[in-house]
């Protein structure tokens, strides 16, 4: 048998040891449940909060508030003799506040419970406050409208220049959370599918029919597939998610704003390669690993998140030097190159020397894998330092 044909065999063995479509399936369908049970509970509380409220207000000269006829607040007004009366009410829960204002400056909400809606007390007595300031001015309403009013700006992109579009920047965001997504799951499966083999002492037997390399290949292949799978229902999921709740009368939208093709298929690019680099890391440091619940190594796997912070600094300035050459270093530009395709005009030569650079770098780690593998698989007790497996790294 040919060693591609031994890495494929093995790799669609592992890829059928994970996958399988009913898991899929209830994966789509818990969000289809989930959707439901959410918009249904959050109707639930929507009738809850609009309960009317029974405020009394005791009657006064300072402002002049006002609530809008058929809203929640139910406005009563009375006089301040019977401010005792109407405190024991509020005591016995027969109404849910009095409202007491002593000035234009200051004014107290006498209350059972903590009020929800106090809130829009507060929006009206603030309304209600300048208004009084006006007619204390002597300004009049049209004049301090006009005074009020913001300047209209437009901003028009120089020739030949384009704007970086709210579709094109959720399209990048969303494009390296799925990464991350699919980078985390795919991490997590290599220390099961390698380290626990390492465990049960089945992988020596195994390397004994196959070349380390090719094993490493295959396992690496599958669980890359498993886990892009997996990523792809998840999708699947959350746009399932967002049109049943849409459908039971959420306000979430799913942008329909034109996005360059050119810069999507960038980003998937970038995504997969530096989806790919990932997991070829981690299935080097799954093979030194003894017990994955006792070691240190599992920090490593917020390693992936460091990228993240980097395109979030480079946000005010995407054209300065360090960006640029953040957006092409491997472990970095699978998220920095996305912010700056969508932030700034970035030449076509450093996209396609970001992607290249992923490429070979996961080319690379794969290479160096396998030696780590065939070593580390041949380890227990001790687990090897970062300082050898860069040496076997070297070796490779």
């Amino acid at each position: 048998m040919k060693s591609r044909t031994r890495v494929f065999e093995i790799a669609r063995w592992e890829f059928a040891r994970w996958f399988k479509w009913k898991d899929q399936i209830a994966t789509v369908a818990i969000s289809a449940v989930l959707a439901l049970l959410i918009r249904g509970g959050l109707a639930l509380l929507a009738r809850a909060e609009e309960a009317p409220v029974k405020l009394a207000v005791l009657e006064q000269d300072f402002l002049t508030l006002t609530f809008p006829a058929g809203g929640r607040i139910a406005m009563q007004s009375a006089a301040p003799r019977d401010e005792a009366r109407l405190r024991e009410l509020v005591g016995r829960g027969e109404i849910d506040g009095l409202l007491l204002v002593k000035s234009v400056e200051e004014a107290e909400l006498l209350v059972y419970q903590e009020p929800v809606w106090q809130n829009e007390i507060a929006t009206r007595l603030a309304e209600a406050r300048m208004q009084a300031k006006i007619r204390a001015l002597g300004i009049a309403p049209a004049q301090l409208a006009e005074a009020l009013r913001p300047l209209q700006m437009s901003v028009t992109m120089h020739a030949g220049r384009r704007a970086a579009g709210t579709a094109g920047k959720i399209a990048a965001g969303v494009i390296v959370c799925l990464m991350l997504f699919g980078t985390f799951v795919g991490a997590a499966y290599m220390f099961v599918a390698i380290t626990g083999e390492k465990q049960l002492r089945v992988t020596e037997m195994v390397v004994s029919a196959v070349s380390p390399q090719e094993w490493i290949d295959g396992k690496i292949l599958g669980v890359s597939a498993y886990a892009l799978a997996f990523t792809c229902t998840t999708a699947v999921s959350i746009v399932l998610f967002v049109l049943l709740s849409r459908m039971l009368g959420s306000s979430w939208e799913i942008p329909a704003g034109v996005v360059h093709p050119g810069v999507i298929l960038a980003l998937l690019l970038l995504g997969l390669a530096g989806f790919l680099l990932w997991n070829t890391v981690f299935a080097a440091i799954s093979a030194t690993v003894n017990d994955p619940n006792t070691s240190a190594r599992g920090s490593l796997l917020l390693a992936p998140f460091l990228p993240v912070v980097f395109a979030m600094i480079i946000f005010n300035n995407p054209d300065a030097p360090a960006a640029r050459f953040f957006s092409v270093l491997p472990f970095t530009s699978p998220a920095v190159m996305p912010a700056r395709l969508v932030l700034t005009q970035v030449p076509w030569w450093e996209t396609a020397l970001a992607i290249f650079l992923l490429a070979g770098g996961a080319w690379l780690f794969r290479s160096a894998s396998g030696k780590i593998f065939r070593l580390g698989m041949l380890m227990h007790g001790k687990e090897p330092s970062f300082k050898e497996m860069l040496r076997w790294a070297r070796e490779a």
